[in-house]
Protein backbone atom coordinates (compact mmCIF):
# COMPACT_ATOMS: atom_id res chain seq x y z
CA UNK A 1 0.00 0.00 0.00
CA UNK A 2 1.27 3.57 -0.69
CA UNK A 3 0.12 5.02 2.38
CA UNK A 4 2.65 8.22 2.27
CA UNK A 5 1.73 9.97 5.59
CA UNK A 6 2.06 12.67 8.31
CA UNK A 7 2.41 9.22 10.61
CA UNK A 8 5.76 8.49 11.72
CA UNK A 9 7.97 5.99 13.65
CA UNK A 10 10.23 7.28 16.88
CA UNK A 11 12.06 4.09 17.64
CA UNK A 12 12.46 4.35 21.65
CA UNK A 13 11.35 1.59 23.11
CA UNK A 14 10.52 2.74 26.82
CA UNK A 15 7.52 2.18 29.21
CA UNK A 16 7.32 -1.72 29.01
CA UNK A 17 4.93 -3.99 31.31
CA UNK A 18 7.78 -6.64 32.37
CA UNK A 19 10.54 -6.81 35.05
CA UNK A 20 13.88 -8.37 34.20
CA UNK A 21 15.58 -9.61 37.04
CA UNK A 22 18.65 -11.64 37.39
CA UNK A 23 17.57 -15.45 37.19
CA UNK A 24 16.98 -16.69 40.74
CA UNK A 25 16.32 -13.15 42.37
CA UNK A 26 12.72 -12.55 43.77
CA UNK A 27 9.91 -10.92 42.20
CA UNK A 28 9.02 -7.46 43.60
CA UNK A 29 6.75 -7.11 46.00
CA UNK A 30 4.46 -4.78 47.23
CA UNK A 31 6.53 -2.90 49.87
CA UNK A 32 8.75 -2.22 47.03
CA UNK A 33 6.74 -1.13 45.26
CA UNK A 34 6.29 -4.31 43.62
CA UNK A 35 3.68 -5.79 45.20
CA UNK A 36 0.53 -7.35 42.98
CA UNK A 37 -2.77 -4.93 43.95
CA UNK A 38 -5.98 -6.31 43.47
CA UNK A 39 -7.86 -7.28 40.34
CA UNK A 40 -9.20 -3.84 39.61
CA UNK A 41 -6.40 -1.89 40.97
CA UNK A 42 -4.36 -0.68 37.92
CA UNK A 43 -7.44 1.10 37.17
CA UNK A 44 -9.32 2.32 40.04
CA UNK A 45 -7.36 5.87 41.07
CA UNK A 46 -7.80 6.08 36.97
CA UNK A 47 -11.66 5.71 37.44
CA UNK A 48 -12.22 7.21 40.59
CA UNK A 49 -10.55 10.72 39.24
CA UNK A 50 -12.51 10.60 35.84
CA UNK A 51 -15.77 9.93 37.17
CA UNK A 52 -15.43 11.38 40.73
CA UNK A 53 -16.50 8.33 41.98
CA UNK A 54 -15.21 6.57 45.47
CA UNK A 55 -12.87 3.54 45.95
CA UNK A 56 -15.61 1.12 46.41
CA UNK A 57 -17.79 2.78 43.33
CA UNK A 58 -14.93 2.33 40.80
CA UNK A 59 -14.21 -0.74 42.51
CA UNK A 60 -18.24 -2.14 41.92
CA UNK A 61 -18.05 -0.35 38.23
CA UNK A 62 -14.64 -2.37 37.28
CA UNK A 63 -15.63 -5.74 38.99
CA UNK A 64 -19.04 -5.28 36.70
CA UNK A 65 -16.71 -4.88 33.72
CA UNK A 66 -15.00 -8.06 34.18
CA UNK A 67 -17.38 -10.18 34.97
CA UNK A 68 -19.37 -9.06 31.83
CA UNK A 69 -16.00 -9.52 29.74
CA UNK A 70 -15.67 -13.35 31.56
CA UNK A 71 -19.66 -13.66 30.47
CA UNK A 72 -18.31 -13.07 26.79
CA UNK A 73 -15.55 -15.41 27.17
CA UNK A 74 -17.10 -18.22 28.34
CA UNK A 75 -19.22 -17.88 25.20
CA UNK A 76 -16.36 -18.06 23.16
CA UNK A 77 -15.43 -20.93 24.53
CA UNK A 78 -19.10 -22.11 24.13
CA UNK A 79 -18.87 -21.61 20.12
CA UNK A 80 -20.45 -18.62 20.59
CA UNK A 81 -19.86 -16.75 17.26
CA UNK A 82 -18.59 -13.69 18.53
CA UNK A 83 -17.68 -10.72 16.18
CA UNK A 84 -16.58 -7.37 18.15
CA UNK A 85 -18.04 -6.36 20.97
CA UNK A 86 -18.53 -3.24 23.00
CA UNK A 87 -19.50 -1.36 26.09
CA UNK A 88 -22.03 0.74 26.63
CA UNK A 89 -21.36 1.72 30.31
CA UNK A 90 -21.29 -1.08 32.06
CA UNK A 91 -23.46 -2.89 29.85
CA UNK A 92 -21.24 -5.43 27.11
CA UNK A 93 -22.70 -5.44 23.81
CA UNK A 94 -21.74 -8.22 21.32
CA UNK A 95 -21.91 -8.62 17.75
CA UNK A 96 -23.39 -12.09 16.52
CA UNK A 97 -25.36 -13.73 14.20
CA UNK A 98 -29.32 -13.74 14.86
CA UNK A 99 -29.10 -17.79 15.88
CA UNK A 100 -26.51 -16.99 19.01
CA UNK A 101 -28.72 -14.17 20.09
CA UNK A 102 -31.35 -15.84 22.58
CA UNK A 103 -27.81 -17.28 24.08
CA UNK A 104 -25.67 -14.01 24.53
CA UNK A 105 -28.84 -12.80 26.12
CA UNK A 106 -28.45 -15.59 29.00
CA UNK A 107 -25.55 -14.50 30.15
CA UNK A 108 -26.26 -10.94 30.60
CA UNK A 109 -25.14 -9.20 27.42
CA UNK A 110 -27.03 -7.44 24.84
CA UNK A 111 -26.89 -8.84 21.23
CA UNK A 112 -26.19 -6.83 18.03
CA UNK A 113 -27.15 -8.37 14.88
CA UNK A 114 -26.75 -5.37 12.97
CA UNK A 115 -23.34 -4.47 13.68
CA UNK A 116 -20.32 -6.45 13.15
CA UNK A 117 -16.22 -6.17 13.22
CA UNK A 118 -15.86 -8.18 9.97
CA UNK A 119 -18.51 -6.14 8.31
CA UNK A 120 -16.73 -3.07 8.99
CA UNK A 121 -13.23 -4.43 8.25
CA UNK A 122 -14.41 -5.44 5.20
CA UNK A 123 -15.42 -1.40 4.36
CA UNK A 124 -12.23 -0.22 5.76
CA UNK A 125 -10.45 -2.59 3.24
CA UNK A 126 -12.62 -1.05 0.68
CA UNK A 127 -11.76 2.63 1.85
CA UNK A 128 -8.09 1.64 0.97
CA UNK A 129 -9.09 -0.08 -2.15
CA UNK A 130 -10.86 3.69 -3.10
CA UNK A 131 -8.56 5.57 -1.90
CA UNK A 132 -5.99 4.34 -5.07
CA UNK A 133 -3.25 6.66 -5.90
CA UNK A 134 -4.13 8.59 -2.91
CA UNK A 135 -3.88 5.96 -0.39
CA UNK A 136 -0.86 8.35 1.10
CA UNK A 137 -3.13 10.48 2.47
CA UNK A 138 -4.73 7.92 4.60
CA UNK A 139 -3.35 7.95 8.01
CA UNK A 140 -5.38 5.72 9.85
CA UNK A 141 -8.23 3.62 8.80
CA UNK A 142 -10.45 0.82 10.85
CA UNK A 143 -13.80 0.00 12.28
CA UNK A 144 -15.93 2.46 15.01
CA UNK A 145 -18.16 -0.40 16.19
CA UNK A 146 -20.19 1.73 19.11
CA UNK A 147 -20.92 3.98 15.89
CA UNK A 148 -21.08 1.39 13.32
CA UNK A 149 -19.18 3.59 10.91
CA UNK A 150 -15.61 3.05 9.46
CA UNK A 151 -13.31 6.13 11.06
CA UNK A 152 -10.68 7.40 8.10
CA UNK A 153 -8.05 9.84 9.66
CA UNK A 154 -6.61 11.52 6.40
CA UNK A 155 -3.77 14.12 6.43
CA UNK A 156 -4.77 18.09 6.43
CA UNK A 157 -3.02 17.85 2.84
CA UNK A 158 -5.69 15.63 1.43
CA UNK A 159 -7.04 16.13 -2.21
CA UNK A 160 -10.17 17.39 -2.06
CA UNK A 161 -10.89 14.48 -4.39
CA UNK A 162 -10.10 12.00 -1.81
CA UNK A 163 -12.51 13.39 0.76
CA UNK A 164 -15.50 13.47 -1.73
CA UNK A 165 -14.84 9.61 -2.92
CA UNK A 166 -14.44 8.66 0.86
CA UNK A 167 -17.41 11.00 1.84
CA UNK A 168 -19.60 9.00 -1.12
CA UNK A 169 -19.09 5.86 0.83
CA UNK A 170 -21.42 4.11 3.18
CA UNK A 171 -20.80 4.00 6.78
CA UNK A 172 -17.42 5.97 6.80
CA UNK A 173 -17.11 8.62 8.49
CA UNK A 174 -13.88 10.90 7.57
CA UNK A 175 -12.02 13.64 9.57
CA UNK A 176 -8.67 14.68 9.61
CA UNK A 177 -5.58 14.15 11.77
CA UNK A 178 -2.43 14.56 13.32
CA UNK A 179 1.51 13.15 11.72
CA UNK A 180 1.74 10.07 13.46
CA UNK A 181 4.93 8.49 14.78
CA UNK A 182 6.08 4.87 16.49
CA UNK A 183 7.21 4.65 20.50
CA UNK A 184 9.17 2.44 22.32
CA UNK A 185 10.09 1.41 25.62
CA UNK A 186 11.95 -1.46 28.11
CA UNK A 187 10.53 -3.51 31.82
CA UNK A 188 7.01 -2.30 32.34
CA UNK A 189 7.74 1.31 31.95
CA UNK A 190 11.62 0.76 32.32
CA UNK A 191 14.13 1.49 29.78
CA UNK A 192 15.69 -0.42 27.29
CA UNK A 193 18.76 0.20 25.79
CA UNK A 194 18.99 -1.17 21.70
CA UNK A 195 22.54 -1.34 20.46
CA UNK A 196 23.27 -0.50 17.89
CA UNK A 197 20.09 2.00 17.78
CA UNK A 198 18.24 3.74 20.14
CA UNK A 199 15.81 2.99 23.34
CA UNK A 200 12.92 1.19 24.17
CA UNK A 201 10.60 -0.48 26.85
CA UNK A 202 10.29 -4.12 27.12
CA UNK A 203 7.27 -5.69 26.96
CA UNK A 204 5.61 -9.21 28.49
CA UNK A 205 7.67 -12.05 29.25
CA UNK A 206 7.13 -15.27 28.42
CA UNK A 207 8.34 -19.31 27.49
CA UNK A 208 8.29 -20.51 24.02
CA UNK A 209 7.04 -23.89 23.88
CA UNK A 210 11.00 -25.39 24.60
CA UNK A 211 10.83 -23.09 27.70
CA UNK A 212 13.42 -20.44 26.53
CA UNK A 213 12.81 -17.17 27.92
CA UNK A 214 11.82 -14.70 25.71
CA UNK A 215 9.77 -11.58 25.63
CA UNK A 216 7.13 -9.43 23.56
CA UNK A 217 7.95 -6.27 22.14
CA UNK A 218 6.95 -3.37 19.72
CA UNK A 219 8.67 -4.89 16.36
CA UNK A 220 9.83 -1.57 15.41
CA UNK A 221 12.34 -1.63 18.88
CA UNK A 222 14.13 -4.95 17.36
CA UNK A 223 14.42 -4.24 13.55
CA UNK A 224 17.90 -4.67 12.62
CA UNK A 225 18.26 -7.68 15.20
CA UNK A 226 20.52 -4.96 17.95
CA UNK A 227 21.50 -6.56 21.20
CA UNK A 228 19.66 -5.26 24.24
CA UNK A 229 21.19 -3.39 27.33
CA UNK A 230 19.17 -3.04 30.76
CA UNK A 231 19.48 1.53 32.11
CA UNK A 232 22.77 0.04 33.87
CA UNK A 233 24.16 -0.86 30.39
CA UNK A 234 24.16 -4.80 31.46
CA UNK A 235 23.69 -7.24 28.35
CA UNK A 236 19.98 -8.38 29.38
CA UNK A 237 19.08 -9.95 25.75
CA UNK A 238 19.08 -9.89 21.78
CA UNK A 239 16.21 -8.71 19.24
CA UNK A 240 15.66 -12.52 17.69
CA UNK A 241 12.84 -11.36 15.36
CA UNK A 242 10.54 -8.61 13.92
CA UNK A 243 7.65 -8.28 11.33
CA UNK A 244 7.82 -4.79 11.39
CA UNK A 245 9.90 -3.54 8.12
CA UNK A 246 10.51 0.32 7.78
CA UNK A 247 9.25 1.37 4.21
CA UNK A 248 6.79 -1.90 3.85
CA UNK A 249 3.39 -3.22 4.70
CA UNK A 250 4.52 -4.16 8.08
CA UNK A 251 3.01 -5.89 11.49
CA UNK A 252 4.31 -4.11 14.93
CA UNK A 253 5.18 -6.77 16.58
CA UNK A 254 8.87 -8.31 17.52
CA UNK A 255 10.89 -10.91 19.50
CA UNK A 256 14.00 -10.91 22.04
CA UNK A 257 15.37 -13.43 23.30
CA UNK A 258 16.53 -12.69 27.27
CA UNK A 259 19.80 -14.30 28.17
CA UNK A 260 19.65 -16.92 30.20
CA UNK A 261 21.05 -15.65 34.03
CA UNK A 262 17.49 -13.20 33.41
CA UNK A 263 14.51 -14.06 33.73
CA UNK A 264 11.51 -11.73 33.06
CA UNK A 265 8.65 -10.45 36.05
CA UNK A 266 5.27 -10.69 35.34
CA UNK A 267 4.71 -7.02 36.88
CA UNK A 268 3.86 -3.24 35.11
CA UNK A 269 5.67 -0.98 36.63
CA UNK A 270 3.39 1.85 37.31
CA UNK A 271 6.59 4.13 37.08
CA UNK A 272 6.01 5.64 40.64
CA UNK A 273 2.37 6.16 40.02
CA UNK A 274 0.82 3.67 42.18
CA UNK A 275 2.75 0.58 42.36
CA UNK A 276 3.72 -2.58 40.44
CA UNK A 277 0.54 -5.15 39.29
CA UNK A 278 1.01 -8.68 38.99
CA UNK A 279 -0.47 -10.00 35.38
CA UNK A 280 -3.08 -12.47 35.63
CA UNK A 281 -3.21 -13.54 32.09
CA UNK A 282 -4.08 -11.89 28.48
CA UNK A 283 -7.33 -10.45 26.13
CA UNK A 284 -8.19 -8.64 24.27
CA UNK A 285 -10.82 -6.81 26.72
CA UNK A 286 -13.89 -5.32 24.58
CA UNK A 287 -14.07 -1.88 23.31
CA UNK A 288 -14.94 0.53 26.07
CA UNK A 289 -12.59 -1.23 28.40
CA UNK A 290 -10.64 0.77 31.10
CA UNK A 291 -6.63 0.61 29.76
CA UNK A 292 -3.55 2.08 31.54
CA UNK A 293 0.43 1.77 29.84
CA UNK A 294 3.30 2.52 31.64
CA UNK A 295 6.03 4.09 29.70
CA UNK A 296 9.73 5.75 30.42
CA UNK A 297 8.75 8.95 28.72
CA UNK A 298 4.76 9.94 30.23
CA UNK A 299 4.71 7.15 32.55
CA UNK A 300 1.02 6.51 34.08
CA UNK A 301 -1.36 7.54 31.31
CA UNK A 302 -5.11 5.93 30.96
CA UNK A 303 -7.96 5.62 28.44
CA UNK A 304 -10.09 3.23 27.02
CA UNK A 305 -9.52 0.88 23.95
CA UNK A 306 -11.28 2.86 21.17
CA UNK A 307 -11.05 0.20 18.26
CA UNK A 308 -9.22 -2.55 17.11
CA UNK A 309 -7.77 -4.03 13.46
CA UNK A 310 -6.54 -0.34 12.75
CA UNK A 311 -4.07 0.14 10.00
CA UNK A 312 -1.67 3.24 10.33
CA UNK A 313 0.71 4.89 8.04
CA UNK A 314 3.59 5.89 9.64
CA UNK A 315 5.49 7.60 7.50
CA UNK A 316 5.03 5.22 4.42
CA UNK A 317 5.20 2.07 6.89
CA UNK A 318 1.97 0.87 6.29
CA UNK A 319 0.83 -0.94 9.88
CA UNK A 320 -1.96 -3.17 10.21
CA UNK A 321 -3.73 -5.31 13.40
CA UNK A 322 -3.04 -2.17 16.10
CA UNK A 323 -5.69 -1.61 18.39
CA UNK A 324 -6.48 1.82 19.22
CA UNK A 325 -6.76 3.52 22.84
CA UNK A 326 -7.40 6.98 24.46
CA UNK A 327 -4.17 6.57 26.08
CA UNK A 328 -1.67 9.63 25.81
CA UNK A 329 1.94 8.43 24.52
CA UNK A 330 5.33 9.56 22.92
CA UNK A 331 8.14 9.04 21.49
CA UNK A 332 10.39 6.23 23.88
CA UNK A 333 7.03 4.64 24.96
CA UNK A 334 7.23 2.35 22.30
CA UNK A 335 6.99 -1.63 23.51
CA UNK A 336 5.61 -0.49 26.70
CA UNK A 337 3.05 -2.52 28.44
CA UNK A 338 -0.93 -2.03 28.51
CA UNK A 339 -2.03 -3.56 30.98
CA UNK A 340 -6.51 -4.05 31.71
CA UNK A 341 -9.58 -4.42 33.73
CA UNK A 342 -8.83 -7.74 35.01
CA UNK A 343 -5.01 -7.41 35.31
CA UNK A 344 -4.53 -8.94 31.85
CA UNK A 345 -2.19 -7.78 29.61
CA UNK A 346 -3.52 -6.24 26.45
CA UNK A 347 -0.90 -5.28 24.43
CA UNK A 348 2.72 -3.14 23.58
CA UNK A 349 3.09 0.69 22.54
CA UNK A 350 3.24 1.10 18.72
CA UNK A 351 2.69 4.65 18.18
CA UNK A 352 1.10 7.70 18.20
CA UNK A 353 0.33 11.31 17.29
CA UNK A 354 3.66 13.69 17.04
CA UNK A 355 3.99 16.49 18.98
CA UNK A 356 1.77 15.80 21.60
CA UNK A 357 2.47 16.57 25.25
CA UNK A 358 1.12 14.49 27.50
CA UNK A 359 2.96 15.13 30.71
CA UNK A 360 4.54 12.48 33.46
CA UNK A 361 1.71 9.96 35.20
CA UNK A 362 -0.98 12.07 34.57
CA UNK A 363 -3.48 9.36 34.29
CA UNK A 364 -6.47 10.19 32.18
CA UNK A 365 -5.62 14.20 32.05
CA UNK A 366 -3.03 14.02 29.39
CA UNK A 367 -5.86 13.53 26.32
CA UNK A 368 -4.96 12.39 22.94
CA UNK A 369 -4.65 8.96 21.16
CA UNK A 370 -2.32 6.19 20.38
CA UNK A 371 -1.80 3.00 18.93
CA UNK A 372 -0.79 -0.56 20.24
CA UNK A 373 0.24 -4.12 19.36
CA UNK A 374 -2.54 -6.74 20.92
CA UNK A 375 -0.17 -9.03 22.86
CA UNK A 376 -2.74 -11.69 22.09
CA UNK A 377 -2.24 -11.61 18.28
CA UNK A 378 1.78 -11.12 19.36
CA UNK A 379 1.95 -14.33 21.48
CA UNK A 380 -0.10 -16.46 19.35
CA UNK A 381 2.20 -15.63 16.23
CA UNK A 382 5.33 -16.45 17.96
CA UNK A 383 3.95 -19.26 20.29
CA UNK A 384 4.81 -17.69 23.49
CA UNK A 385 2.91 -18.26 26.66
CA UNK A 386 3.10 -14.92 28.87
CA UNK A 387 3.92 -15.35 32.01
CA UNK A 388 1.72 -14.35 35.28
CA UNK A 389 2.08 -13.85 38.62
CA UNK A 390 -0.90 -17.09 39.23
Amino acid sequence: MNLRSSLSLTGALIGASVVLAPMGAAAPSPGDPGEPKSMAAPLTEYVMERDGKSRAQAEKYLETKDEKQQALRSLEERGVDVDGAWFEGTQLVVGVPRADAAEVRAAGLRPSTATSQSELDSIADAVLERAGKDSGHVLTVGANLPDGVVDVRVAEDAPRGLRQRLDAMKKVSVSTGEALATQADVVPGRIMDLSPGTNCSLGYPGRLSNGNNVLLTAGHCVEGMPSILDANGTHIGEGVHTRFRSGYSSVDMGLMDIDSEDTGVPYVDSRGHSGYYGVQGMSKNAIGSEICKAGNTTGWTCGQIKAYNRTVNYGGTVVSGLAEASVCTEGGDSGGAYIGVGNLAQGMTSGGPVGVECGWNRDYSAGSYSFFQPVVDAANYYGVTIDTVG
